[in-house]
């Protein structure tokens, strides 16, 4: 914002500098000093040439004078009143020319008043009107905005569900908002006071799951019930079949894994990043449950030539391991539930992570390592590539898709094997 002004306000002096250049001429007399300088053919200002020009005709009459009385046309005393009349007439002349020429420089230097005051004062109320304020606010300062407004809302709902204790639906709305901010015990408490319409929706089912893993990072109890309900009431509700395959895969049931994302995958856009995510997921389940397949299937069967599986030695031997740690300046930007992505991607190649691991604000500085089981598909391992980086963000949405706000950092390129690998969050998406 600071440096938006300064580069405002400099554009706005260079516009006066130029449109005042005339009024600072005139006030600096550089056309007389022009005038002088150039001899007497030169423009001169208008009131100097009026004075100039009645001088001459002044003298011209007053020699005209003289050669009469000095030929004897004219006695000495009509000689005398002649020319002193001549002499007021003179000095009359002289006087008006002066005020006028004092009246036009006040009037100038009046204009050049106006316009300097006038110039600024209308480009700030334009950019007032028709500009975007908000958008000289950093990133950060958005995003405190968008909080403000946030919990603005959150104490509003508050103060209702306090004089409605009964409102369901308000409960449900108020569990989100405190969803967004991360606030999970708070969400959870408002799903617990929703729960007559949860138990019934198999949508708020799985978003109460995802809050009780999120505050717990376990899916045992609760989530566990809260998933399977789900899909009891709807086997296809795509946010419980997204939830009961990663349960699957983290309980290693890597077959019901991909049965699950198989199904999910069925009601995707084949083309939609989502798609493509999940259609990796199953991949790699499908390896790690013993097969390994040639790329992620995106037309729902999933079905690929099984193939031996990577060794141990393999793994160990081009695993990449070492710290990330959280910028001191950042650290007020977090809350300690936030979730944090730890990528490894190639240098050179697709965008797709070679292997990815999850972790909370609250678990930095951590040690980390990442190997080829850790794959987001089978084509793109470590082991595979020629260099890679190691990419850290903290996800304010909890979402692996990146977004405004979220906090970053990366690592220098090194090669598959290297350990003491240092990572800093320092970073704020724009």
């Amino acid at each position: 914002m600071t440096t938006f002004f300064f580069a405002a306000a400099a554009l706005t002096l260079a516009a006066l500098v130029l449109l005042l250049r005339p009024w600072w001429r005139t006030k600096n007399g550089k056309n007389a000093k022009h005038h002088r300088t150039t001899g007497a053919s030169a423009v001169r200002p208008s009131g100097n040439f009026s004075a100039a020009l009645n001088t001459t005709i002044h003298r011209d009459r007053l020699g005209e004078l003289e050669r009469d009385h000095a030929n004897g046309l004219i006695s000495a005393v009509d000689y005398a009143e002649a020319r002193e009349e001549l002499q007021h007439q003179l000095l009359d002349d002289t006087l008006v020319a002066e005020a006028g020429t004092a009246t036009v420089s006040a009037g100038r230097r009046w204009d050049g008043w106006m316009l300097a005051v006038l110039l600024p004062a209308a480009a700030i109320g334009l950019y007032v009107l028709l500009g975007n304020p908000d958008a000289l606010l950093s990133s950060a300062e958005r995003n405190a905005q968008a909080a403000a407004t946030v919990n603005g809302m959150i104490s509003r709902l508050e103060q209702k569900m306090a004089q409605e204790p009964g409102n369901t639906q308000g409960w449900v709305i108020l569990a989100r908002a405190y969803k967004v901010m991360g606030r999970w015990d708070d969400a959870e408490r408002a799903f617990t006071h929703a729960a007559p319409i949860v138990e019934k929706n198999a949508t708020l089912l799985a978003e109460f799951a995802d809050v009780l893993l999120q505050k717990t990072d376990s899916f045992a109890g609760r989530p566990h019930e809260s998933i399977a309900q789900a899909l009891r009431l709807e086997p296809s509700n795509g946010k419980a079949l997204l939830l009961a395959g990663a349960e699957a895969f983290a309980g290693k049931s890597y077959a019901a894994a991909a049965s699950y994302w198989e199904r999910l995958l069925k009601q995707l856009d084949p083309a939609s990043d989502e798609a493509r995510m999940v259609a990796s997921g199953i991949a790699r389940a499908r390896e790690m449950g013993g097969e390994k397949v040639l790329s992620p299937s995106l037309d729902g069967a999933g079905k690929t030539p099984p193939v031996s599986k990577a060794t141990d030695a393999a793994l160990t031997a081009s695993a990449v391991s070492g710290r990330v740690e959280l910028s001191p300046a950042l650290r007020a930007q977090t809350t300690p539930d936030e979730t944090v992505f730890i990528f490894a991607r190639a240098v050179n190649g697709s965008r797709m992570p070679l292997a990815v691991q999850r972790v909370r604000v609250a678990d930095l500085p951590f040690d980390f390592k990442l190997d080829d089981s850790q794959a987001m598909s089978p084509e793109n391992k470590i082991s595979s590539a020629q260099t890679l980086r190691i990419e850290v963000r903290v996800s304010k949405s909890g979402q692996a898709i990146p977004a405004s706000g979220d906090l970053t950092g990366s690592g220098a390129a090194v090669k598959p094997g290297t350990k003491g690998i240092h990572v800093v969050i320092n970073q704020v998406v724009k």
